[in-house]
């Protein structure tokens, strides 16, 4: 995470009111919750990369009852907040305090998983830094094991950039959120807001390019202006 979600002030206005800058993300973490319940064994960690406040853990917790969660997360302000959350499922999750950017030097409490998560959190890796760990990913991952990333995508220039304005503003009439205004009103703005946050977002294609050089399996499941899940299996 970038340097900001250290500050307790931060984390939880993200807590409270992150959801309402990324309304599409709604429905792609039903779907990556369906894909888990179906995908994992009984028995399975599954290994959430970023797991901020705890409320994808806690999604997960009430929909597979038998689910048991390792997170990584290197925010101790969001930590506190998912300790507080899931207070109640203490014995289903893990948290490990870590930097994803170092993600083969995380020691982990289990040498295997059945299942990977990372929800808007790579994003914030330099490229070498994420291929890096999607090279890790396939390591920690059984055979037959699923990634599953949902993330920001890059706009890649000013050319398309009024097309996925027009998508954030749509959202934003249909939803009554904030997308729009986050993202920029030029492209030029847009490239710098992400520069400000720490955020190093790579195409689609780049996405799949790189998990399949990993030996992964990869396909898009689905796709909302610059926001996708993708699923690779090993």
């Amino acid at each position: 995470m970038t340097q900001g979600w250290q500050d307790p002030v931060a984390a939880s206005d993200w807590d409270a009111n992150g959801d309402n800058i990324n309304p599409t993300r709604a429905e792609q973490l039903d779907m990556l919750v369906t894909i888990l319940a179906g995908f994992t064994n009984s028995g399975d960690w599954i290994l959430d990369l970023g797991y901020g406040s705890g409320k994808v853990e806690e999604i997960i917790f009430e929909r597979i009852h038998d689910a048991q969660v390792v997170g990584i997360d290197n925010s101790l302000a969001m930590a506190r907040l998912a300790a507080n959350r899931l207070q109640g499922y203490a014995h289903r999750f893990v948290p490990v305090h870590g930097d994803l950017a170092q993600l083969s030097s995380i020691q982990l409490p289990v040498s295997e998983v059945g299942a990977v998560i990372a929800i808007q959190s790579l994003h914030h890796l330099s490229a070498p830094d994420m291929q890096s760990a999607y090279r890790h990913i396939h390591t920690l991952l059984r055979p037959g094991g699923v990634f599953l990333l949902l993330d920001r995508l890059k706009v890649e220039n000013e050319v398309v950039f009024p097309l996925l304005q027009s998508v954030w503003n749509r959202l934003d009439r249909y939803h009554g959120s904030g997308t729009a205004p986050q993202e920029g009103n030029t492209f030029d703005e847009h490239t710098a807001i992400l520069k400000e946050d720490g955020d190093f977002p790579v195409t689609l294609e780049t996405h799949l390019e790189w998990l399949r050089a990993c030996m992964f399996h990869a396909v898009t499941l689905h796709v909302h202006g610059n926001r996708a899940l993708i699923a690779a299996v090993k």
